[in-house]
């Protein structure tokens, strides 16, 4: 039986192209591409595209049976409720990658509504999955789209890496920023640097990760000091990399600003002193990306960072 689960993207603002994922063993295709000026439900809004995700699954003869004959079938039988998970997964997880490689801004969540779960016996006529509930999130893409990086969606949607949970945080405090949440999208953009650095000291130094998830951490500035740089046996510019020094002194800022949010209630904070911690946090989660191996993530080191650098 083919299945087929359609969701609707904002901000879509790739043009023409097209983000493709296939993962032949569990015979799923998805694909990502503007949505079609002739698609009026539900009401088109600018910039938006479409996803899909198409699959061939075998189901119990009982429920063949029973669609072929009623003309329905259920979200609750087991199988179908699979189906529309491993759709949904792979499509999220390729979209948040698509983000992630082109540190294209959005919130937590890259899709803005589902269109429902359809099947079909022949993979031509489709009817809607009975008992199916919609989802409603967010997304947001900018270019640049390259060959590079739809390979690399293409690729990594089908292994084990995935956005970092300190980008997921950022987004979230980024969403924050842009409903005028400043404090909270401060304290969290704290959180994503403590989360991000934290990960990436347990994955460069599996040794050390007992202490890092049992024990209180010291400050993430002095964290950023201490750790033993030469041992990861890189350089850059012919030195042995470290946290460059306008990072450091912004999230130093930041982390001050958290403490005395959380600790005192400090009250009004500035936009811009928000926006620059927001800065500071996705420079120190990038630069720690191309620490371990993805070095298209210094692209988008801000000017200052690259710099220090």
């Amino acid at each position: 039986m083919y299945f087929r689960d359609r969701y609707i993207i904002r901000d879509f603002q790739f043009g023409e192209a097209q983000i493709s994922v296939s993962d032949p063993a569990k015979q799923i295709d998805v694909l990502i591409s503007k949505r079609p000026a002739d698609e009026t439900h539900p009401p088109q809004e600018p910039h938006q595209g479409v996803a899909t995700a198409e699959c061939r699954r075998e189901i119990p003869a009982r429920h063949h049976d029973e669609a072929v004959s009623s003309g329905n079938l259920s979200i609750k039988r087991e199988v179908v409720g699979q189906v529309r998970d491993d759709l949904r997964e792979i499509t999220l997880r390729a979209l948040r990658l698509a983000r992630w490689r082109t540190n294209a801004p959005g919130g937590p969540n890259p899709v803005s509504s589902a269109l429902g779960l359809r099947w079909s016996l022949d993979g031509t006529e489709w009817k809607p999955v009975a008992d199916n509930l919609r989802i409603k999130v967010e997304f947001s893409l900018l270019p640049p789209w390259t060959n590079e990086t739809a390979e690399f969606v293409r690729t990594e949607a089908l292994g084990e890496l995935d956005e970092p949970l300190g980008h997921q945080l950022l987004r979230e405090a980024a969403v924050n920023r842009k409903n005028n949440n400043l404090r909270s999208s401060l304290v969290l953009a704290v959180v994503a640097a403590e989360v991000g650095f934290k990960q990436f000291a347990s994955r460069v130094f599996p040794d050390t990760d007992w202490i890092l998830e049992n024990l209180p951490s010291p400050p993430l500035v002095k964290m950023l000091k201490v750790f033993p740089w030469p041992r990861l046996g890189l350089a850059i510019n012919g030195r042995v990399p470290s946290v460059p020094d306008s990072i450091e002194s912004e999230l130093a800022k930041a982390v001050n600003l958290r403490n005395q949010i959380v600790h005192a209630g400090a009250g009004k904070l500035k936009a811009e002193t928000v926006d620059s911690a927001l800065t500071s946090v996705s420079d120190l989660l990038y630069f720690l990306d191309a620490l371990q191996g993805q070095s298209w993530a210094a692209n988008y080191l801000s000017p200052d960072a690259l710099k220090s650098l």
